[in-house]
């Protein structure tokens, strides 16, 4: 069983942005922190936190493990439930999701308070500092 962690962190609406990713079980421990380019509003960064450990999963082979999706994004976990997003804007994030999501054995996505998810919420914060530093370059 896998259990995957995301949050974005942003500075801005839109502005720069960081995701965070937790990934472990099976022996597994992985942590990426990786700066975004260009500006980002909150709900963008955090589906593309959902939608970067998707392929990171998928990349690394691990499609036939439970994989338990964890993020404190409401609208994430319930348009990957339901398959369904209202916002247009965010069409191509589900449809990419649910592309990956199709080649897992099983998966369940949950909504979890932010505080439930310090690891990738400090990952996402390093990453969001990393893209501020680049900026000033």
């Amino acid at each position: 069983m896998l259990k995957v962690y995301t949050d974005a962190a942003v500075n801005g609406n839109p502005g720069l942005a960081g995701i965070g990713i937790v990934i472990s079980g099976n022996g597994l421990y992985e942590q990426l922190s990786i700066p975004l380019s260009g500006n980002w509003d909150n709900h963008r960064a955090e589906w593309e936190a959902m939608r970067v450990a998707l392929k990171w999963i998928e990349a690394n082979q691990k499609l036939n493990s439970l994989i338990l999706l964890y993020t404190d994004s409401q609208i994430v976990a319930d348009s990957i439930s339901k398959k369904h997003v209202k916002n247009i804007n965010f069409k191509p994030f589900l449809n990419d999701c649910l592309a990956s999501l199709n080649h897992f054995s099983f998966y369940e996505i949950h909504w979890i308070p932010e505080k439930q998810n310090r690891g990738a919420d400090n990952l996402a914060k390093q990453a969001l500092q990393k893209a501020l530093n680049n900026q000033k370059k």
